[in-house]
């Protein structure tokens, strides 16, 4: 499972944590007010917040100068199943446009998915949106950069320049594999800020959203583009569905039986108990002024994402540093303008904030389109991020097994035929008999309720909003039982070996067609071709000249640049 810990509901504010102005920070004050059963009602009522439409956005509503700027990161890495759509929502969100600012971040113009980034900036020229590649990037190439400025995680390399030519504070960095709903910008919005219908609310660190697979392999809302990649005729879904073996798509029906049960179950629960963050690099935000204020003495990287660039799970540990940190005192007098009119006062007095840590969006989801992908693709998937927790989340990945209904439910059968008081109790005999019914027992109940939570949020309302929909996302997907059940036990198979494998198999992950290996110090070193590593990989830091040279040019270097298409 892809948990790293835990983050908090936008839920009632009982019980949450509050920040009070202390000595230049906002020093955390924790009150744990709720009881064990007033969290279980959380964690139910979070799935069923997800069944209903979502409501509108009021950051959306207000004056246009009290609005906060947005700027949209979104990386990209080849075609990817209705990348055009998952794209294209960026554009059609229901948010001012003078208030958003796009960023599609490509490592190169020969990347596969370039001509449908340029296709987007000449179908909606409204928006301040533009192309950033990589390898034209002035911190990485050119007189003043070198490529040893940044570390080898690709995703931070490739979002590295758009981050450093942001405009305003708030940072929302998405997947370029994910369709989000018309309002989602908004509420996000709404959720970081505290902005309510009433008054202003509790403002977060850091806000994200559950995410979710559609697989929709052999349907007739199949993307043309991506059919052809795979070499199916897009014409011809007879064809699709007879000459590729079911081995080519079982990976996406355990990647949508995966996120839409055993995860979300524990994503939602960790949520509502909020102990620790819990986040999924899949659709996150952020302020740029917090985690620049957190890094900017840390390391001679630049201040921001720069950062992480020398580790694999940056979500995780962008989101851990929020969490942990006390928010700075210039940070908290820039949240108190958040939402005020052009001109009018501003509260001096960050005291009177509330902060809490994380926020998970109810009514969105983060919807991930896949189609085709084979049972070993899903497999190195679950590997590859089992085996970066084990370095982050250590404790939390080795008793992962346990929370798996046929470990668990074994836990559940041998603990009540083995104690005295359940024999002597409830009469339950000390008998293999007896322990393989309540095994068999506890999987059915298991299976029962995953069957729930799979309906409610596979037909979601909010996936039903509104006429600008796709097709694809808005048709109804209930599977038949057979298809279903076949795909739940697979899955629930698979969770022991894949573990074991990522926890004892090695460190070596695959990564955007790139080989690294893991540390314990949680940092990632590229293995090239010859399976040797350069010195920056292997932890020789760059000379003194790589670590002063350019960090003031960067900056000078990046407002230099012109064009929708970053040069």
């Amino acid at each position: 499972m892809v948990f790293k810990g835990s983050t908090i509901f936008q839920l009632p504010t009982k019980g949450r944590r509050e920040v009070n102005f202390d000595q230049g920070t906002c020093a955390e004050q924790y009150r744990n007010q709720q009881h064990t059963g007033e969290k279980r009602d959380r964690e139910i009522k979070g799935w069923v917040y997800f069944s209903g439409k979502p409501p509108a956005a009021v950051s959306s509503s207000l004056p246009l100068s009290a609005v906060p700027h947005v700027t949209v990161i979104r990386p990209v890495k080849g075609i990817e199943p209705r990348l055009y759509d998952c794209l294209a929502a960026t554009f059609r969100q229901t948010f001012p446009v003078s208030k958003l600012t796009i960023f599609f971040c490509v490592s190169s113009r020969d990347d596969p998915a370039f001509p449908i980034l340029e296709r987007l900036l000449s179908e909606f020229p409204a928006y301040d949106a533009r192309v950033s590649v990589e390898e034209e990037d002035p911190n990485l190439s050119g007189r003043s950069g070198n490529t040893n400025n940044l570390g080898p995680n690709p995703k931070i390399r490739n979002m590295s320049r758009a981050y450093r030519e942001a405009k305003g504070d708030i940072m929302w960095i998405i997947d370029c594999n994910v369709w989000v709903d018309l309002s989602t910008v908004g509420r996000l919005v709404d959720l970081l800020c505290g902005f309510t219908p009433s008054s202003g609310g509790r403002k977060y660190k850091f806000v994200h959203q559950l995410p979710l697979a559609m697989d929709i392999s052999h349907s007739s809302e199949e993307d043309p583009q991506f059919k052809e990649l795979l070499s199916v005729d897009p014409q011809s879904q007879t064809a699709a569905s007879t000459s590729i073996p079911a081995s080519a798509y079982l990976g996406g029906r355990l990647e949508e039986m995966f996120l839409s049960t055993s995860h979300a179950k524990f994503y939602t629960a960790i949520a509502a108990v909020a102990i620790a963050p819990c986040t999924v690099g899949k659709s996150n935000m952020f302020r740029r002024s917090h985690l620049n204020a957190l890094t900017a003495s840390a390391s001679y990287r630049d201040p921001g994402i720069d950062y992480f660039s020398e580790n694999i799970c940056e979500d995780h540990l962008i989101s851990d540093l929020l969490w942990k940190q006390p928010v700075p005192e210039e940070v908290c007098l820039q949240a108190a303008k958040e939402g005020r009119i052009l001109g009018s006062p501003v509260e001096r007095n960050p005291s009177a904030i509330k902060w809490s840590n994380h926020g998970l969006l109810s009514h969105s989801l983060a919807i991930q389109p896949t189609s085709y992908l084979p049972l070993h693709a899903y497999l190195a998937r679950r590997t590859r991020w089992l085996r970066v927790r084990k370095f982050t989340v250590p404790l939390a990945t080795f008793v992962e097994p346990g929370t798996e209904s046929i470990l668990c439910s074994a836990y559940g059968a041998f603990g009540l035929t083995t104690l005295p008081w359940s024999n002597e109790t409830l009469g339950i005999p000390r008998t293999w008999t007896a322990f393989l019914a309540l095994w068999m027992l506890g999987v059915m109940i298991w299976c029962a309720v995953d069957t729930w939570v799979y309906g409610l949020l596979q037909t979601s309302g909010a996936l039903n909003a509104n006429e600008e929909v796709p097709p694809w996302v808005k048709r109804k997907r209930r599977r038949t039982w057979n298809d279903w059940f076949c795909a739940w036990v697979g899955r629930e198979l698979f969770a022991f070996p894949i573990w074991l494998w990522a926890v004892i198999g090695g460190v070596t992950v695959i990564w955007r067609g790139r080989r690294f290996w893991v540390g314990m110090d949680m940092k990632v070193h590229e293995i090239d071709a010859q399976g040797t590593e350069s010195k920056e990989d292997m932890g020789i830091a760059p000379s003194a000249d790589a670590r002063t040279r350019g960090f003031p040019l960067r900056g000078d270097a990046a407002r230099s640049s012109k064009g929708r298409v970053e040069k």
